[in-house]
């Protein structure tokens, strides 16, 4: 069975919304945009690119794949460009029916259903960046195997939160931990 990995910036009150640019998501009226700006580097790319190493898949949600699919094309022969051009991308969107990228399918309708799916197919990880209501629907339909947690140190003060009420209840191992400059870079893997 294949693993769902979930990699998300979080700060430390555990905002995940916006922290890319300023613009990158303004929903509920969101302000704190950019918040890793300050802390982000070459460092986090290499962390970035190490973990994608061994997925065969990117999920995301509509609103990540917009953001990624803005940038990584246009980065040519960048490595980490490479890497995702190379994987299959799934996208969950309830709005949007198609996509440019070579190598993405859309998923509408039941998300959850569709991510079993994949699961129970052949291949290899499953990588989900950001995507914060997609990882929600993950969350509390008990799909996330594994958690790569990079916290930022900074309190935003508001914004969408990586854990809400209604996740199915699990326990985690931490499986390993550094720091990147002044960013924790943990991943918590899913007990049996």
């Amino acid at each position: 069975m294949r693993k769902v990995i979930v990699q998300q910036f979080v700060s430390l009150d555990g905002v995940v919304q916006g922290p890319g640019t300023p613009d990158e998501d303004r929903e509920g009226g969101f302000e704190g945009g950019g918040w890793t700006a300050k802390h982000a580097g070459s460092l986090l790319s290499d962390t970035f690119f190490t973990w994608t190493a061994d997925e065969d898949a990117l999920l995301l949600g509509r609103k990540t794949y917009d953001i990624f699919y803005a940038y990584w094309p246009t980065t040519g022969d960048h490595p980490i460009n490479k890497r995702l051009e190379a994987m299959d991308k799934y996208v969950a969107s309830r709005s949007v029916k198609s996509a440019d990228w070579v190598n993405t399918t859309m998923i509408d309708g039941d998300v959850a259903s569709a991510v079993k799916e994949l699961k129970d197919g052949t291949g290899g990880p499953i990588w989900v960046s950001g995507s914060g209501n997609l990882t929600h629907t993950l969350m509390r339909n008990g799909l996330v195997d594994e958690y790569r947690l990079l916290f930022f140190p900074v309190v935003v003060g508001s914004g969408k939160r990586l854990f809400v009420d209604g996740a199915i209840p699990a326990d985690f191992d931490l499986a390993s931990s550094r720091t990147v400059g002044d960013v924790i870079v943990a991943t918590y893997e899913r007990r049996d």
